[in-house]
Parts: C-alpha cells; structure tokens; sequence
C-alpha cells in the first residue's frame, strides 16, 4: 500500500505497523512483574487467567501448557493503542501456525557487559547490504541491545529464514568458530517448526510508549552508527522493503545451506540407529565441576544464548545418560521444545564433535581466563572421565617430547589453509553439507573414517593438529 505519511490516521498507523510486524493473530504475549517475587516475562493474554478454579496458574508449575480452558486474546487494535501509549507491553510471536514468517529477528544483547553488540550489529547490517538485503536495526526495549529485523514480501518457510539470517551472522563473523565474544543472542524465530506445545519464542514489539520516550524500541539511522535513532519513525515504517522468497532460495543454492529437518529427527527418534562417536561416556558433573563455561551453561539455562546452548549439547549429549540431561539442562529456557531439542541433540552428535576448549575461549572467553586446566585439554568433555591425566600448561613440552611435534606445513599447505580454512572448516564441523564426492571424502577424513588422500585433506589435518 502507498502510505500517505502526512494523511494517516491513528487507524492507519496501527494497521501499518500490524502489517509489518505481523506474526500470529490469535494470540497474544504481554510482559508481566510479579509484586511478590519481582520475577518477570510474558505471558499470551488468556481470558481465562486467575478465574479459579479452573485456572491452576501459580499453583502448578507449566499449568497453562496443559491446560484445556485457555481462551486466548487475539491481538487487537485496541491492545496496539495501548502499547503506543505505554499501558503495557506487547510481544508477537513470528512462528506461524504453517511454519512460516513474515519477518526473521535478530538479538544482540550485553546481558554480561563484556561484549560489542554495536560493533555487532554494523557488521551484520553490512553484510546485508552487500548482498542487497534490506536490514533494519531498532534499539531493544531495555537500551542495552539491539534487534535486526528482514522483512519478508509474503510468510516464508521459517527454515529458509533461519538458514540464511544465520549464514549471514556468518559472513558477518559474529557467530562461528573464529569469532572472538559474540552478543549476537538468538533468531526469532528460534526453531524451523512449531512442536504442538506452544507458539514458539516471541520478540517484543517496537514503539512502546514509555520505552520510545528514552529513545528505544525505534528504528535507528545507519548513517549515525545506529546512535540516533530516525527522525521520522512513521515514514520509515511505511518504506520498509521487504524481500521475496526467491532471494532466500538464491541464497540458499549459492551458499550451499541445508535444513536442520525435522524428517532426520523423526527417523532418528524412531530407529535409534544413529552412531555418533568413539568418545568414552563422560560424567556431566565432573566437567561442570571443573569447566567455568560448563557450570555457567548449566546455571543460566533460562537465558542461555544460542551458541552457547549449541556448545553445552556438544558436550553434554556424550554424557552419561546424554539425552535425558540434554533435555533437563534445556527445560529451564523458557521456550523449550522437546522437538527443537531433539533435532539439535542429533546434530550436535552427527555433524561435529564435542566444542573444543579453544572454541569456547573465543566465544564466551571470560570463563577460561582462570582455568586450571585450559592447554592441559582439548575439550571440557575430558574433564568428566575419571582416570584421565590432566596436563597443566607447563607439561605440554614433556608431552609434546614424547610424541613429537606436530608435522609442519609446507609453504603450499599454509597458502592453502590461509585461502580455504572457512570453508574446510564448515565441512569439518557440519555446517556446509558436501556438494560433491571429493568434499564427501574430506568431511569423512576429518571424521576419521578415511586416509587423506590430497594435499587440501593433508594440510586441513596437519593444521588441525596444531590447533
């Protein structure tokens, strides 16, 4: 529709901003506070709450996840106006009922105060605009982060968005295994398909009242650095581009990227047969013990990023009873789906091994810097075995003696791995799924299933050796 800016009415502008942000419709998250505990979140709006005794909310815990008398509150332009005017807070939930979105988010926060999200957010919004893909960056509700939102022409496959939004956090080197400290948080949506118990993760929305009289919750102005935020917010709203699906699908072929599908889950959950690795079962405990970043992942479940959950199921799915605590360690977040963990359960076991003590330290870095036990060990997963023999620092060289450095490379093999390393990368970890038989045969080197045979295989090898 072509907005007439100066002529919209209160109604225009709420049917504006219902069309642009629009996720479904026949429910609604709104924020709450607890007076007595001072807890908070959302909630979808239900007719029904608090109306005993049918109602069991604060007395059974999950209470409204079982329930069968919710009646949920669609949105309405009434509850729009009165999140404009600061009487509550909104949130929307992206996930549609078909699996498809209208729009695809995404978090960058500094929940911890030792991360960038700024430096973040420029560099994802320029790799955006490299490959011609409107980006929109507003400030979050409490001013310490930020949201980028692409918007979406019709509601596209949630997969499709989630895929490329992620290979353009990639591109950006805000997430992957060479990123330093990373705030990206997560995507919204957050998972590819809806489970059945519940609407998936929600984002809260812009233009709130109170929040947009501090300057957030407002679209802000890429030629101040995202500083400022945009003197005319309406006009903005009005001239956002959206994308068709056939750019996601370009994208897609060219990048190579493939579904997480929850196909490969259901065979998994009904055969079993799956083979993950050689690793000896590990004691969770043992490693949370002894690993920061574990204890922490296991501490902060409820709002643990992304990434970091990702690392903990490296880890902890090659634990004693794997699966089981997999899913505890995850129920705590509050929009925790059997489902989404399950098929990231699988491929934390199928596509790369457990995180490596490195990786880590290049993610969430903070909790490595008085580890005991960081050089001594490849991976947290060590920890947990109990007859291991952990070197310290210093021991290395008595290690490295008796079993000899590590072959060095040729001049070739550095060129070779100065030029490729991402791509090797992304093979070795399971992030780019092997387009041909030589790239089969390299991923299945890395997995130790076969000899390298070529110089691309033999100086991926040696360089990981060294790491």
């Amino acid at each position: 529709m072509n907005w007439g800016i100066e002529l919209m009415t209160k109604s225009d502008k709420i049917r504006l901003f219902r069309e642009t942000f629009r996720g479904r419709q026949d429910t609604v998250p709104i924020y709450w506070t607890s007076r007595k505990t001072g807890r908070s979140g959302y909630s979808p709006l239900c007719r029904n709450e608090w109306q005993r005794p049918g109602c069991q909310k604060g007395i059974i815990k999950g209470s409204c996840n079982a329930c069968k008398k919710t009646d949920y509150t669609p949105l309405s332009d009434s509850l729009i106006q009165g999140h404009f005017a600061g009487k509550h807070i909104l949130g929307v939930y992206p996930l549609l009922a078909d699996n498809t979105c209208h729009f695809i988010g995404a978090d960058f926060d500094n929940h911890t105060a030792d991360k960038s999200p700024l430096d973040d957010v420029a560099a994802f919004y320029e790799i955006c605009e490299a490959q011609e893909i409107p980006c929109y960056i507003l400030r979050s509700k409490s001013g310490n982060g930020y949201h980028a939102f692409i918007f979406f022409e019709e509601p596209v496959p949630a997969w499709k968005a989630r895929s490329v939004a992620f290979a353009l956090l990639q591109e950006a080197e805000v997430v992957g295994d060479e990123t330093e400290l990373s705030s990206f948080d997560r995507l919204f949506p957050n998972q590819d398909s809806l489970s059945g118990k519940g609407f998936g993760n929600l984002i809260a929305l812009p233009f709130q009242g109170k929040a947009s009289k501090a300057g957030h919750t407002l679209f802000l102005a890429p030629e101040s650095g995202f500083t400022a935020s945009c003197a005319n917010q309406w006009k903005i709203l009005a001239e956002v581009e959206e994308i068709a699906e056939s750019v996601l699908d370009d994208l897609i072929e060219e990048w190579q990227l493939y579904r997480e599908s929850s196909e490969v889950f259901k065979i998994w959950k009904v055969s079993k047969n799956w083979k993950f690795s050689d690793y000896p079962k590990s004691d969770f405990a043992r490693i949370a013990e002894r690993c920061a970043f574990i204890a922490h992942c296991r501490d902060d479940a409820k709002t643990l990023p992304e990434p970091d959950w990702y690392i903990l199921l490296t880890i902890a799915a090659r634990c004693e009873n794997g699966e089981y605590l997999s899913h505890k360690l995850s129920e705590a977040y509050p929009e925790y789906t059997p489902q989404e963990t399950d098929a990231k359960i699988y491929h934390a076991l199928n596509s790369t091994g457990p995180y490596c003590c490195r990786t880590i330290k290049r993610i969430s870095g903070k909790y490595c810097r008085a580890c005991r036990y960081y050089g001594g060990v490849r991976s947290p997963i060590v920890l947990g075995r109990p007859n291991h023999t952990y070197l310290r620092p210093g021991q290395l060289g008595q290690t490295a003696a008796m079993s000899g450095p590590p072959c060095a490379l040729t001049k070739e093999e550095n060129e070779l791995i100065r030029r490729y390393y991402a791509f090797y990368r992304s093979l070795d970890q399971g992030t780019r799924k092997p387009n041909t038989s030589e790239q089969k045969h390299f991923q299945g080197v890395c997995r130790g299933r076969w000899d390298a045979r070529n110089i691309h295989e033999r100086a991926y090898l040696k360089y990981r050796a060294r790491e």
